[in-house]
């Protein structure tokens, strides 16, 4: 819910809106959807809070003719009772209680260091168990969603753009080994499926609707089959078309000391994140130990960053290893680097300047926590407001919020065997069903 603290006015109270519609998700009891009608237009809002005098307030839907209006009231801590009243206008309804229901007990919590007044969505992995799982500050789950077996590791989680689901990458029983791009309203209901055959790892949600994903290309190369990758973009209506193959720049060289992909094919590039920006595609290559800029309209390689093949030079500092999801910032990018160059075992989070008219980028700034932590598999950095970062540490099971100075303000941490995909601070939740 998109949270607005408030001083709240007094609405005539005399002018209490009658026959609320109020149901709470079946599937986790941590939701609450309520709805009514006015005579008259007027906006929709609830008020919430500890006591009756509230101070938050979440906006929702309403008609056309300003007479119908629904709100979302999601993210709340399972610990506490919440009162709440319907607001439009200047018409209120009775203080009503919620009182959300915790997860189950075999959705992960986290032990928590320091402070943290948002949420986090975080896919995790508890051995063959898939999640998505909004937390809150304290390391409570808030909102969860328990996938079904899958043939892909639940690698991510994002919010939609437009804040009323959360997108994730797996196989459902109605779609048997076909992956699919889900659609998991946060109020709860059935989740709208979009086909990806042969995707894995990341996908996007393009500002234009749809999704881009990566999948992969398979084709003959020196008498082995071999585990290239393409960005193909869906359409909701089921259309699909490539936009880019490694294939493009020719066939691989030294097919047989490949490693060999789950399949037991040959695993050429093993694209593993993927991210849209300013009309580009960034992907990371963990083979390669690359990052491989894409013009999103032709398809032209835009760059190769680091590896055998890169044609921008380091200028300062060291560059990085096999890594996990790139991401472009003000003049550069992050990258969670899974194995940094040298002797030592260790992960970290990195931010190097990029500057493709030189073709130079250059070191800036690494978090490594103290080198506590070496996550071979997954890991991400988002960039926060105030020029901090949320360092997800993948296969690690541990969660970083940094200051504008790179140092720690909130630690979170799972049980050992919990395993962390592409996680993203979630500022607030739409009240929009």
């Amino acid at each position: 819910m998109i949270v607005i603290l408030i001083a709240c006015a007094e609405p005539d109270a005399s002018a209490t809106l009658l026959d609320l519609d109020i149901h709470v998700d079946d599937a986790t009891g941590a939701v609450l959807t309520v709805s009514w009608e006015t005579e008259t237009a007027a906006d929709a809002s609830l008020e919430f809070g500890f006591d009756e005098t509230y101070g938050k307030r979440v906006g929702g839907a309403t008609s056309e003719d300003g007479l119908e209006h629904s709100v979302v009231l999601a993210g709340l801590s399972p610990d506490a009772t919440w009162h709440w009243r319907a607001v439009s206008g200047a018409r209120v309804s009775a203080d009503q209680t919620f009182d959300p229901e915790p997860a189950p007990v075999d959705v992960p919590w986290l032990t928590v260091g320091g402070t943290y007044d948002g949420l986090v969505l975080v896919p995790t992995m508890v051995g063959t168990a898939g999640y998505a799982v909004l937390y809150n500050g304290d390391g409570q789950p808030v909102w969860w969603v328990q996938m079904p077996p899958s043939v892909v590791p639940l690698t991510q989680a994002r919010l939609s753009n437009d804040g009323r689901a959360v997108l994730v990458m797996a196989t459902f029983p109605e779609t048997g080994p076909t992956v699919v791009i889900a659609r998991l309203p946060i109020a709860g209901g059935e989740p709208t499926l979009t086909l990806a055959v042969d995707a894995h790892h990341d996908f996007y949600e393009l500002p234009t609707g749809g999704y881009a994903a990566i999948v992969r290309d398979v084709r003959q190369a020196q008498g082995f089959e071999v585990e290239g990758d393409a960005i193909v973009e869906y359409t909701l209506d089921g259309l699909s078309s490539t936009r880019w193959s490694t294939w493009d720049a020719g066939e691989p060289q030294g097919v047989a000391a490949m490693p060999l992909a789950a399949s037991g094919r040959k695993d050429w590039t093993h694209l593993n994140s993927l991210v849209y920006a300013d009309n580009n595609y960034w992907l990371s290559s963990y083979t390669y130990d690359s990052l491989m800029v894409v013009h999103g309209a032709t398809g032209a390689l835009v760059a190769t960053i680091g590896g055998p093949d890169s044609d921008v030079v380091l200028t300062a500092g060291e560059g990085f290893g096999p890594q996990h999801s790139v991401l472009p910032t003000d003049g550069g990018f992050v990258v969670f680097n899974n194995r940094p160059p040298g002797p030592d075992s260790y992960s970290e989070a990195v931010e190097y300047s990029l500057d493709l008219r030189t073709r130079e980028y250059a070191r800036r700034w690494n978090y490594d926590g103290d080198r506590h932590t070496a996550a071979p598999l997954l890991g991400n950095v988002d960039p926060i407001a105030e020029g901090g970062h949320l360092v997800a540490w993948g296969s690690g099971g541990r969660l970083s919020i940094l200051d504008a100075d790179h140092e720690a303000t909130w630690e979170a941490n799972a049980s050992i065997g919990v395993a962390f995909g592409f996680s993203h601070l979630v500022a607030g939740l739409s009240g929009v069903p």
